[in-house]
């Protein structure tokens, strides 16, 4: 609804169902396990990039089920990110104080590991979501780093207004977390997301002001 760009995705429930749904999609694909409740995929296990075809498809299934057991939940099979890019995180969060913030920074295997987070308060101007990823230790690398082609910083910006507009007007949405985020020379692209929904707590009008 908020034209937040991302690559398809299908779900399975076995090694044949996602075989097929890698079929549906085109090789290569992802294969990434299912359960909401892992959220560190890759270091359980629970990822395999650049599957080229059926039979590739089936294997990592079953060794993604072998290994993970019941806590895998089905899988999720994803068609793969065209090109190479720098991996950021775009996110958002209502905050009880302060409204629905802004986040941006490095994502991916990086995310953790690279103190780089950067957060404004929304909704934000197209000034305000460039300064956000100027800011990030990211920006030298979205230039272009050592002959890499530079991103496409203006999708990106647009990718932050588009979070910065959705969680202003759903409030509903008490956290998003789209990471990674490819940034490549054609665009942007989330390569995975988790939404949280929750009910919309009463806050006060911020606006009122009364003297005594």
């Amino acid at each position: 609804a908020y034209g937040i760009r991302h690559l398809p995705i299908r779900r399975a429930e076995g090694a044949d169902e996602a075989a097929a749904a890698a079929r549906r999609l085109g090789f290569p694909v992802a294969l990434k396990a299912g359960s909401p409740t892992l959220l560190h995929k890759t270091d359980v296990g629970g990822v395999a990039l650049g599957l080229a075809d059926e039979a590739a498809v089936v294997d990592a299934y079953k060794e993604m089920e072998r290994r993970l057991g019941d806590t895998m939940g089905g899988a999720l099979v994803q068609a793969m990110a065209p090109g190479a890019g720098v991996e950021a995180i775009v996110g958002a969060i209502q905050d009880p104080a302060f409204g629905p913030l802004v986040l941006f920074g490095a994502g991916g295997t990086l995310a953790e590991l690279v103190a780089d987070r950067q957060l404004a308060s929304a909704p934000l101007t197209d000034v305000d979501a460039e300064e956000l990823v100027a800011a990030s230790r990211l920006a030298r690398l979205l230039a272009g780093w050592r002959g890499s082609p530079p991103a496409d910083r203006a999708a990106l910006t647009e990718l932050v207004l588009r979070v910065s507009q959705m969680v202003v007007e759903r409030p509903e949405v008490a956290e998003l977390d789209l990471n990674p985020v490819l940034a490549g020379p054609t665009g942007a692209v989330a390569l995975d997301f988790k939404i949280r929904v929750a009910a919309v707590p009463a806050r006060p009008d911020l606006a009122v002001r009364r003297l005594r």
